[in-house]
């Protein structure tokens, strides 16, 4: 019971805003977009304010995806037919996937208590937060 009524709270706390305002990020959010992404044309922001954090994901014209945490930080880049610019892949990461899969590119990247990869030839690899190789599945 209890745990329903916290998640009707947070479901009824809970404010999605969508935007085209690229201020509303965090300045690490921009940075990386200017950076690695200066090509793409951002379609819309959308800005997730939950009870305790605040997350954003930002969609490109292309159907790209980032996800950033409330830092800023990135959280999942989804290019999905297309290459996760290897200048925001850890350089460990960049460089194992190139040694062990030429020609192939990575779509997506995510990271949370590890890295998880998807790869254009619909491998997922899986590394570490010190960036070793800890696993495969197809």
């Amino acid at each position: 019971m209890i745990v329903g009524g916290l998640m009707a709270l947070q479901t009824v706390s809970a404010t999605d805003v969508v935007t085209r305002d690229m201020a509303r990020l965090p300045q690490a959010a921009r940075e990386l977009i200017d950076t690695h992404f200066a090509s793409e044309k951002v379609s819309y922001v959308k800005i997730d304010e939950e009870i305790l954090t605040t997350t954003y994901e930002v969609v490109f014209v292309s159907g790209s995806e980032i996800e950033f945490m409330e830092n800023g930080v990135w959280k999942e880049i989804d290019c999905h037919h297309s290459a996760v610019p290897m200048s925001v892949v850890p350089e460990k990461i960049a460089a194992y996937v190139q040694q062990n899969f030429p020609g192939v590119v990575i779509n997506k990247i995510e990271k949370d208590k590890h890295y998880e990869l998807e790869l254009s030839n619909h491998l997922d690899l899986y590394f570490d937060r010190h960036y070793n190789f800890v696993g495969i599945d197809d």
